[in-house]
């Protein structure tokens, strides 16, 4: 028989047949070193399985073909190692821990970092961010330092309404608790040196969706 794969022509006719091993007690345990399970009561969680079937396969020697299929597409370990037990072992330590790290990289985003000195910005940069640290439901935030607390501004377009924002007046940037009046005009919160005006009079940056006071030693 002339079997055509992969554009290569190979013939069949007196090829070995590939035996299985007996029983499935071997592949078993090593389809749970796969997974990093340390039972397997694990396995039978993890494959939907009853612990009867499972016995079942490692007493009557059922060969679990199935289930090494399935170990070999989700863990990535060698179907030679897996149902022979040929080779080295696979470091499945080290495939976990390179598996977190990508997992963790994926959760970590880059963020402009700004710092406001009289009320000018200063030191802008870009700072590697946890993105468990950014408020769902931003969409271009930044980092912004200002008076001894951090904020974190996002972009926005819209009318002004109660809370902090960032805003630029006169040329001189900074963040400011707003309160929205009639007529168009908001107050700007500054102990002392509060005062009203046009919403008009103001520039906004960005309004802020969180802070983090620095507390000194």
């Amino acid at each position: 028989m002339i079997q055509k794969w992969n554009g290569q022509q190979k013939d069949l006719t007196n090829r070995k047949s590939i035996k299985l091993p007996e029983g499935g007690k071997d592949p078993i345990d090593r389809i749970c070193a796969a997974y990093g399970f340390t039972s397997r009561q694990a396995l039978c969680r993890h494959l939907d399985v009853s612990q009867s079937t499972m016995a079942n396969r490692v007493m009557r020697g059922n060969f679990p073909s199935d289930w090494v299929l399935i170990c070999a597409m989700e863990t990535g370990a060698s179907l030679d190692w897996l149902v022979y037990g040929r080779g080295e072992v696979p470091d499945f330590a080290a495939e976990s821990e390179k598996t977190q790290n990508e997992h963790d990289a994926d959760k970590k985003t880059l963020l402009r970092y700004t710092k406001i000195q009289n009320g000018v910005i200063h030191h802008q940069k870009q700072i590697v961010v946890s993105t468990e640290l950014i408020p769902v439901g931003t969409t271009s935030p930044q980092f912004v330092s200002s008076d001894g607390l951090i904020w974190v501004v996002d972009d926005f377009s819209g009318e002004l309404v109660d809370g902090f924002w960032m805003v630029e007046m006169d040329g001189v940037i900074s963040i400011r608790e707003i309160y929205r009046l009639p007529g168009g005009r908001v107050r700007v919160e500054n102990g002392k040196a509060s005062f009203e005006c046009s919403a008009s009079d103001m520039k906004v940056l960005g309004k802020v969706v969180s802070k983090t006071e620095l507390l000194n030693a």
